[in-house]
């Protein structure tokens, strides 16, 4: 079957199909986004202890890299990874529109890290289309979902409001289909937005504890 993992107050959690939940590891840290490598390896976006690698099977994780240059990071949140295994994340720490300074930054398959942008009020999910030549960004702060195209050799170019939403606090985590439509949550609306490629809106899906 699929597994899923949990994660909070520093803990990671396996959760079978069945609902079971089996404690991973427990450790000083605050992670925020998990995702799995072609390869197997699992690397988790955490807000004090910068990126990580899970050993699952071992019950160990471990910080990877934690700074920029010099520069330490302000708290990330979330990653994704390309087809040829570059991953992106998200680095919000407490940035917003009083301090547009969140970041996000793209590990090279080689090992090389680059920030492709550095004026993000709170930069939160991230996903990329199907061409991998678009990037995606949830900003919680701004209440939108920005555009981020990228050129052949990876460099961004253009960087703009795709979506703008209302309502909230903002945008949190999204998921991109094989059409390039968006699924957005927007947790202080207890819904989830389904946007398609074009950034029109098609459906509101509510949770069940949504407050009407």
């Amino acid at each position: 079957g699929i597994n899923a993992e949990y994660m909070g107050f520093g803990r990671i959690f396996r959760i079978s199909p069945m609902g079971s939940w089996d404690l991973i590891v427990e450790y000083d840290g605050e992670p925020n986004g998990l995702k799995i490598h072609k390869d197997g390896r699992i690397f988790v976006t955490d807000h004090k202890r910068g990126l990580m690698l899970l050993d699952a099977k071992r019950g160990r994780i471990e910080s990877i890299i934690t700074r920029y240059n010099l520069e330490t990071f302000k708290g990330l949140n979330d990653l994704v990874f390309a087809s040829n295994g570059d991953l992106y994340f998200t680095d919000q720490g407490q940035s917003g529109l009083q301090n547009p300074t969140g970041c996000v930054y793209r590990l090279r398959n080689n090992g090389k890290l680059e920030r492709i942008a550095d004026n993000i009020p709170s930069p939160n999910g991230l996903v990329l289309n199907k061409a991998e030549n678009t990037l995606f960004v949830a900003v919680t702060r701004a209440n939108a979902v920005w555009r981020l195209p990228l050129l052949p050799d990876g460099t961004m170019t253009r960087m703009g409001v795709f979506i703008q939403m209302s309502g909230g606090r903002g945008p949190d985590g999204m998921a991109i289909d094989e059409d390039d439509g968006l699924a957005v949550a927007h947790p202080d609306m207890g819904a989830v937005w389904i946007f398609n490629h074009r950034g029109e809106p098609l459906y509101r899906i509510d949770s069940p504890c949504t407050l009407r």
